[in-house]
């Protein structure tokens, strides 16, 4: 049996670029969001601050390979990088991963995830969220083979994660796109034409809808904590729920451990690939300030800890070939393992433990 992977999603939204200038204001990154955040209510932690206030610049190429030093080091084993593609060939937040190319060895794996949704001004919490910044058309067949000749480079790489010589390739709404399945089958041909075994295509369980999609996939994996969160009963959701205040009046957020509760006795989905995932919080008022609806409190590397060690067991035992953690860096929507003021490397030392304590319990004697 091969080993469990644990993945990390990964955001590229921290260097400029000039679609980002023009729509939000020269130098926006995501640490624009990240800094401005306030406190909500009693106990609100905001801003985030990561540590020693390093608000670090992915234009630089070594920044990148510096963190995926560092994730391998703690027993993270690669990035699912958001991939941002439109059409006639035109891309987002693509330097960063450009990079990787052009360097001959990288300190840990990673796979691409096409964030195919389209961006609108919802991003910053604008009210007018419906106002459509770049279009997601998929276009037709000769659109498709254009973008995989733009994957092939990335899926030629060494690093690039691979189940039985199959690119693993994430999506993250299969149900937005028309007429899929021949672009899928497209995929899979230009695939084995370029010598590997065809593509693995796993589908991001996020909405209720997702029933509907799964069969379209090699496998599936769940978008924590969304995957759990839409399914949960009025009851669950109702235990989990705690009242905070602020100037008198009160909101309704989240408890972590309650909800890590619910989320490890979730069921799976009968038949193919299931892969589990966790999440070290939630809370997206960074970018959307006091209209954010679900908001997670008392989320700590510890509780963490206690119930990532049961997915990943889990895992272990469905013979999964990965465990994705949302996220490694989406400082905006407060689900990030990096290091920050607060917790320092405790999440990542949770992981390091987890893998080294599962590692030396099922040892040979």
């Amino acid at each position: 049996m091969k080993s469990l992977q644990v993945i990390a999603i990964y955001l590229p939204q921290y260097h400029k670029i000039p679609e980002n200038d023009k729509w939000w204001g020269d130098g926006f990154t995501e640490w624009t969001n990240v800094k401005k955040a306030k406190s909500l209510f009693n106990g609100h932690i905001q801003p985030r601050i990561p540590l020693n206030g390093y608000y670090y610049d992915l234009s630089d190429p070594s920044e990148l390979v510096r963190q995926m030093k560092m994730a391998s080091e703690y027993g993270v084993d690669g990035f699912c990088f958001y991939h941002y593609w439109f059409k006639d060939g035109k891309k987002l937040l693509e330097k960063p991963i450009e990079s990787l190319l052009k360097m001959n060895k990288l300190p840990n794996n990673f796979m691409l995830c096409w964030a195919n949704e389209p961006w609108t001004r919802a991003w910053d919490g604008h009210k007018d969220s419906t106002t459509v910044l770049m279009e997601q058309d998929y276009g037709g067949l000769d659109e498709w083979e254009k973008h995989f000749n733009y994957l092939l480079q990335f899926f030629k790489r060494h690093e690039y994660i691979k189940i039985d010589n199959k690119p693993v390739f994430a999506i993250y709404k299969l149900g937005e796109i028309p007429r899929c399945r021949k672009g899928l089958d497209l995929w899979n041909k230009l695939s084995i034409e370029c010598g590997f075994n065809g593509m693995y295509y796993l589908l991001t369980h996020r909405q209720s809808s997702f029933v509907e999609e799964a069969h379209f996939g090699s496998g599936i994996y769940d978008f924590e904590p969304f995957s759990t969160f839409y399914r949960l009963s009025l009851n669950e959701k109702n235990k989990c729920q705690r009242k905070v205040w602020k100037n008198n009046t009160y909101r309704l957020v989240y408890d972590y451990r309650d909800f890590c509760e619910c989320m490890v006795n979730r069921y799976t989905f009968g038949g193919g690939v299931h892969n589990l995932g966790f999440f070290p919080g939630w809370d997206n008022s960074p970018r959307i300030g006091d209209r954010a609806e679900i908001i997670f409190i008392n989320n700590t590397p510890d509780i963490f800890k206690e119930y990532f060690r049961v997915q990943y067991e889990r895992s272990v035992s469905l013979e999964n070939p990965f465990i994705f953690i949302n996220a490694w860096n989406e400082w905006g929507e407060g689900a990030f393992i990096e290091p920050d003021e607060i917790y320092g490397f405790g999440y990542l030392e949770a992981i390091y433990n987890i893998k080294k304590d599962y590692s030396n319990d099922k040892s040979p004697m």
